[in-house]
């Protein structure tokens, strides 16, 4: 995917190619999120738009669905201090890796 807005900066920049691993993930098990991870989310309020954010907190309550607290890299970016907590089924894909750096402008 190529990343569109400076909310990762200065991690990642607008134009970088990421590539992810698209896939259902928990809180355990080979699928495994865990604060640190960079995820790409989609919201139920806006299908067809991908985020990309950190994971910042994760919340595995008895029976009930876990959540999980994200961060944007750069102060200014919009995340769960918007947002709030985040069903773990929000996210679509962990970022594995940068691809390709955007040039510099």
């Amino acid at each position: 995917m190529v990343l569109d807005g400076d909310s990762m900066e200065p991690t990642y920049r607008s134009g970088d190619w990421l590539m992810g691993r698209w896939a259902k993930y928990s809180l355990t098990g080979w699928n495994r999120i865990k604060v640190g991870d960079v995820v790409v989310i989609e919201r139920d309020e806006q299908p067809g738009i991908f985020y990309v954010k950190r994971v910042s907190e994760t919340r595995a309550s008895g029976g009930h669905m876990p959540t999980i607290y994200l961060r944007s890299d750069n102060p200014d970016g919009t995340d769960s201090r918007t947002w709030g907590w985040l069903p773990i089924t929000a996210v679509r894909a962990k970022i594995e890796f940068r691809l390709k750096r955007a040039r510099a402008q």
